[in-house]
């Protein structure tokens, strides 16, 4: 697809998907590299009985736990590094910015049990969908105005497996927010109704991008196959 469409379409629906753009190889080398590093914190919280602040997890109603993200991870994951600076990519979002890109966001999403007992931490207990959100207001008080986000597909992202769903449009809106003890500020349903969503399926190496500003959320993922994401977040570095 040509760039002008694509910068179109972002502006128009605040979503893009681009199927195929990471090849096989490295998806392979990012999947080992996303399983290591969560295996490593895991292994050393267990060890010193703590948390590590990079990881994002809570127990669910069965008391097994549940991460959702680790983050920041590019200097655990040279692979992931390499992928966040490759010319490929930094073109592609220079051109949908409108500028030079500034990385200033980095994580594995994972979604997915482990086995870990974890007795020590004190964790809410939650479900395991991420409710509808958006991270503009999150990013605007890191003093940034516009931000992308992209979501590099490490496997195949569909309705079981709690692939993302975003309310086209919502990121030309002013979209109320509703604090939350664990969950921060969510979106309330009558802001952005189910029948509005569109589900982002994609196959393993494609690339979602997205607004900051757009409301997004996804349901768990009900089978026993992966669903992990290097997800990265860039803003214009003229903006700092």
């Amino acid at each position: 697809m040509a760039i002008p469409t694509l910068i179109d379409r972002l502006a128009e629906e605040g979503y893009i998907v681009l199927p195929d753009l990471i090849p096989t190889s490295t998806l392979q080398r990012l999947r080992v590299e996303a399983d290591a590093v969560l295996t490593c914190l895991l292994d050393q919280m267990e060890v010193a009985r703590t948390t590590d602040p990079r990881v994002t997890w809570w127990r669910l109603a069965t008391g097994r736990m549940y991460v959702l993200k680790v983050k920041p991870v590019l200097d655990l994951a040279p692979m992931a590094a390499g992928v966040a600076a490759c010319d490929v990519l930094r073109g592609l979002m220079a051109e949908l910015l409108g500028g030079r890109p500034q990385l200033m966001e980095d994580k594995f999403m994972y979604k997915q049990e482990v086995d870990v007992l974890a007795r020590w931490a004190t964790l809410p207990v939650l479900g395991e969908e991420v409710c509808k959100h958006t991270d503009a207001a999150y990013f605007a008080a890191r003093g940034f105005s516009r931000v992308l986000t992209v979501a590099v597909c490490l496997d195949d992202c569909t309705e079981a497996t709690g692939a993302l769903r975003v309310w086209p449009g919502t990121h030309r809106q002013a979209i109320e927010h509703i604090p939350t003890a664990n969950q921060g500020p969510v979106v309330p349903d009558d802001v952005a109704p189910d029948r509005a969503a569109v589900l982002l399926e994609a196959f393993a190496g494609a690339v979602m991008i997205w607004d900051s500003a757009l409301v997004h959320a996804s349901g768990p993922n009900t089978t026993s196959r992966p669903r992990r994401l290097l997800v990265l977040g860039y803003t214009c570095s003229t903006e700092r």
